[in-house]
C-alpha cells in the first residue's frame, strides 16, 4: 500500500513532535478542530495549556478530561457535550451538561443544573443543584471566634480535588412527597423544608431519588463539603460576615413560629440558600468529638466514631452561636425533631 505524500508528512510531523500538547497534535494530523471533534470521544483527555479558542466540541464526551489548565473556554462550544463528576474544569467554569441534568446553565452564582421527578398526579418537581468548585479551606472555627465549641477544632486545611454539586435548597416538603409518598412535617407546605426526618429516613430518601433519577448520585453531603459549601469561599462565623441579621438568617425566633419557605433569604456566595438557620441538615459522617485524624480530602468520616450521626446549620428557634458555619452536633440515627431536615450533595 502507497500512502499519499500528504498522509506522510503529517505522520512524520506528529512522530517529530511527541510533547506536543493535544491540539497542536491533532492539527498536525491534518484534523480540523473546528469539525473533527463534534460529538467526539475525548475521556480522559489532557489538554494541557491548549488554547481552546474556535474549538468545537458539540456531542462531545468529555468524561474524566482534564481542562483545568486550557484556555478560551465559552459555554457556547460545548452545547450538548457529557461531562462528569471527573471531569476537570478550571476554577470558576462549568458549562456542560451533566447527564442527570434535565436544565443547566450558568449565572451570577456560577454553573447551576436541574432536575425533577414526578409526583402522585404527575406533576414534575424540580429541584436545582449548584457548583461548588474544587478548592481548599479551612474547616472549624478559630479559637477567638465567638461562641466557638471545643468539637469544632482544631481548624485544619481540607483540599477538594474535584468540584461537586450541591441541592441548591433543603429538602422541600413537595419533593419529598414526590419521591417517598408521604409528609413527616410538623409545619405543612410545599415549599416549606421538610423535617421530622431521621438519618435513617433521610438514606431511604436519596436510595429512591437515586432509582428515579441514574446517575444522579444523591447522597447525604460529608461534614467537610457541608462546611465548603456553607462557606462559599469565606472565613468568617457566617458567610454573610461576623455577624447575621433577621434579613439574612432565620434563627432566633419562637419554637412555634416554623421554617420559612426554602429560597426565601439571601443565597451565599454560591447560590445556596439557608445554609445558617431555617432547618438543621444531617450529614453523612459518625460523630467525632473534635478534628484530631480528620480527612483531608473532603471526604466523610465514617470510620472510628461513636453511635451518633452529624447535623450542621442551626434552625429558626436556634441562637446565633448554633447557627455559624463552624458549628456541628450529633444525633442518632433514628433520631426525628421538628427542626430536623436534610440537604443534598451529588457524590460518588
Amino acid at each position: 500500500m502507497t500512502l499519499p505524500d500528504e498522509t506522510l508528512r503529517r505522520a512524520q510531523a506528529v512522530l517529530a513532535a511527541p510533547e506536543a500538547d493535544f491540539l497542536t497534535l491533532a492539527q498536525l494530523g491534518g484534523l480540523d478542530i473546528a469539525r473533527h471533534f463534534r460529538g467526539a470521544d475525548l475521556r480522559d483527555v489532557d489538554f494541557g495549556t491548549d488554547s481552546l479558542a474556535g474549538v468545537v466540541l458539540h456531542e462531545a464526551d468529555l468524561r474524566g478530561a482534564n481542562l483545568s489548565r486550557a484556555r478560551g473556554l465559552t459555554g457556547a462550544m460545548f452545547e450538548g457535550a457529557v461531562a462528569d463528576e471527573r471531569t476537570v474544569w478550571p476554577p470558576g467554569f462549568h458549562a456542560v451538561r451533566e447527564g442527570w441534568a434535565e436544565e443547566w446553565g450558568q449565572d451570577g452564582y456560577g454553573p447551576w443544573a436541574s432536575f425533577s421527578v414526578t409526583d402522585g398526579t404527575g406533576r414534575p418537581v424540580a429541584q436545582l443543584l449548584r457548583w461548588c468548585p474544587p478548592g481548599r479551606f479551612l474547616m472549624g472555627s478559630p479559637e477567638d471566634e465567638k461562641g466557638r465549641r471545643g468539637n469544632e477544632g482544631p481548624r485544619h486545611e481540607v483540599v477538594f480535588a474535584r468540584g461537586f454539586w450541591m441541592f441548591e435548597t433543603a429538602v422541600r416538603q413537595e419533593l419529598w412527597q414526590a419521591v417517598m409518598g408521604d409528609n413527616p412535617s410538623s409545619f405543612k407546605g410545599a415549599m416549606l423544608p421538610v423535617t421530622n426526618v431521621s438519618w435513617e429516613d433521610a438514606r431511604r430518601f436519596v436510595e429512591r431519588l437515586n432509582a428515579a433519577k441514574p446517575g444522579l448520585w444523591a447522597d447525604l453531603p460529608s461534614e467537610a463539603q457541608w462546611e465548603y459549601a456553607c462557606r462559599a469561599g469565606t472565613e468568617t462565623a457566617y458567610s454573610f460576615g461576623a455577624l447575621v441579621g433577621a434579613e439574612q438568617v432565620r434563627f432566633g425566633q419562637r419554637r412555634n413560629d416554623g421554617p420559612v419557605p426554602v429560597g426565601s433569604l439571601p443565597a451565599n456566595g454560591w447560590g445556596l440558600y439557608e445554609m445558617h438557620g431555617n432547618v438543621y441538615e444531617w450529614c453523612i459522617d459518625m460523630w467525632h468529638d473534635n478534628y484530631e485524624g480528620a480527612p483531608a480530602d473532603g471526604s466523610a468520616w465514617i470510620d472510628g466514631g461513636a453511635a451518633y450521626h452529624v447535623f450542621r446549620g442551626g434552625s429558626w428557634f436556634s441562637g446565633a452561636r448554633y447557627v455559624r458555619a463552624a458549628y456541628r452536633f450529633r444525633f442518632v440515627p433514628g433520631s426525628r425533631f421538628v427542626s430536623l431536615g436534610l440537604r443534598c450533595a451529588r457524590v460518588q
